[in-house]
């Protein structure tokens, strides 16, 4: 369905839900260093991801939709976690001592039903 649109379309579409990941997550992680990284290694794991597919028999409009669904069901995923994310960081910028933070299970449970239902509704949109 989505992969009849023109790739123009859909490289547009990656670019967004990149640009949507990459503030999203920029927002809640407020460290320099994380927000000028996170998106160039997502841009070059998108490359990858293309090239990966092609070399498999896979159009590049398959790809661009599974990494844009990616994206999204990512930034969905870690929604619940924003606060911990913030906290943990200004404890960090504060100088205290930071163990490990501890998400809550259901956090996780939410992250992985939500990137897996996502990624499969990116699958059923490239038919």
């Amino acid at each position: 369905m989505l992969t009849s649109l023109s790739i123009g379309w859909l490289w547009l579409l990656a670019a967004a839900s990149t640009a949507l990941s990459s503030g999203a997550l920029g927002s809640w992680i407020p460290l320099r260093k994380f927000r000028i990284a996170y998106p160039v290694i997502m841009v070059a794991c998108g490359v990858g991801l293309v090239a990966f597919c092609r070399l498999n028999g896979f159009s590049p409009a398959e790809a661009l939709v599974m990494y844009s669904s990616a994206h999204i069901g990512l930034t969905l995923g870690m929604l619940p976690m924003r606060k911990l994310f913030r906290e943990g960081f200004e404890r960090w910028r504060r100088g205290e001592l930071t163990e490990p933070i501890e998400v809550p299970r259901r956090y996780l449970v939410f992250f992985a039903v939500s990137l897996v239902l996502v990624s499969l509704a990116g699958f059923a949109l490239t038919r």
